[in-house]
């Protein structure tokens, strides 16, 4: 357990092409694109993504072993410590484990284990942790309830399990799937670079709009739940909340040009209606 050290291992049997075509993908395009200072990273992401924060503060992590399944460039697993937390990042690309280990070297960080490794395949024994995380990871994986199966089976009796999960029958998950769809036909047609290829070309440092466009147009798995199939996941454990949260029509301001000036509108409408649109479903389970 080296201070930021990032012991690689690798997915081999679990290895799928959607997962291999997951980890390429996230390889090239780590979440949230790059950033000038790993400190600009964490101020642009708890920005964009407030929710996440807000959720954590709900809980007390002092002394409590954390397994966060996606860490991506680690946001959360650089965040955790400052509350007593004993963090381990798992992600599958390696690439961004390189970045959440330079974000460790930069916050002066030395408690987190960084590891590559499978969602549906934790290379945990059971009652591992006492608390999971995993925001806006597990509807990128092919088998997202044999994911959530795993999470419990690590947890410790009485552990929590803290998801967050695309929702399906909201503004922008309609949107999405539209897009996307348009996304392909258009790539089948065209004979030139794809929409992924073009905006991957476009983006550059300190880009407000993140690796959103990268995701919608490129990601090769990319699924959403309703609030009861959620729940139906969960099955197992003792007890479940879910919450939805972020429409994502502020997002819109970081994204659209000429949006920036209804950005308080947008804002306005993301709080009034988080219930009802919200593209985010956060689901909190005890074991």
């Amino acid at each position: 357990m080296g201070e930021d050290r990032v012991t690689t291992e690798r997915v081999t049997a679990a290895d799928t092409r959607p997962k291999a075509a997951g980890r390429e993908f996230w390889n090239s395009n780590p979440c949230g694109g790059k950033w000038a200072s790993y400190s600009e990273f964490l101020d642009w992401y708890r920005t964009v993504e407030p929710y996440m924060f807000e959720t954590l503060a709900r809980h007390s992590w002092s002394g409590r072993r954390v397994l966060e399944v996606g860490c991506g460039q680690g946001p959360l697993v650089n965040h955790l410590p400052r509350f007593g937390a004993e963090v381990v990042g798992m992600d599958m690309s390696d690439a961004s484990l390189r970045r959440a280990a330079e974000g460790m070297r930069e916050l002066g960080h030395h408690s987190v284990r960084l590891l590559q490794g499978d969602a549906e395949k934790l290379p945990f024994a059971d009652d591992s942790f006492d608390a999971v995380v995993s925001f806006g990871v597990l509807h990128h994986t092919p088998d997202t309830d044999g994911a959530v199966q795993e999470v419990r089976r690590v947890l410790k009796p009485g552990g929590t399990a803290t998801v967050m999960l695309y929702r399906t029958g909201n503004p922008k998950w309609m949107a999405t799937r539209t897009l996307r769809w348009w996304g392909r036909a258009r790539d089948r047609r065209s004979r030139t670079e794809s929409i992924a290829d073009r905006s991957r070309r476009n983006h550059g440092v300190n880009d407000a709009r993140g690796t959103a466009l990268l995701e919608l147009f490129g990601v090769p798995t990319l699924k959403a739940f309703s609030n009861d199939e959620a729940r139906t996941m969960f099955r197992g454990f003792s007890h479940v909340e879910v919450r939805n949260c972020q429409p994502g029509f502020r997002r819109m301001a970081d994204i659209v040009p000429g949006l920036g000036r209804a950005e308080w509108l947008l804002s306005w409408i993301d709080r009034r209606f988080a219930h009802l649109w919200g593209f985010y479903q956060v689901i909190e389970a005890r074991r």
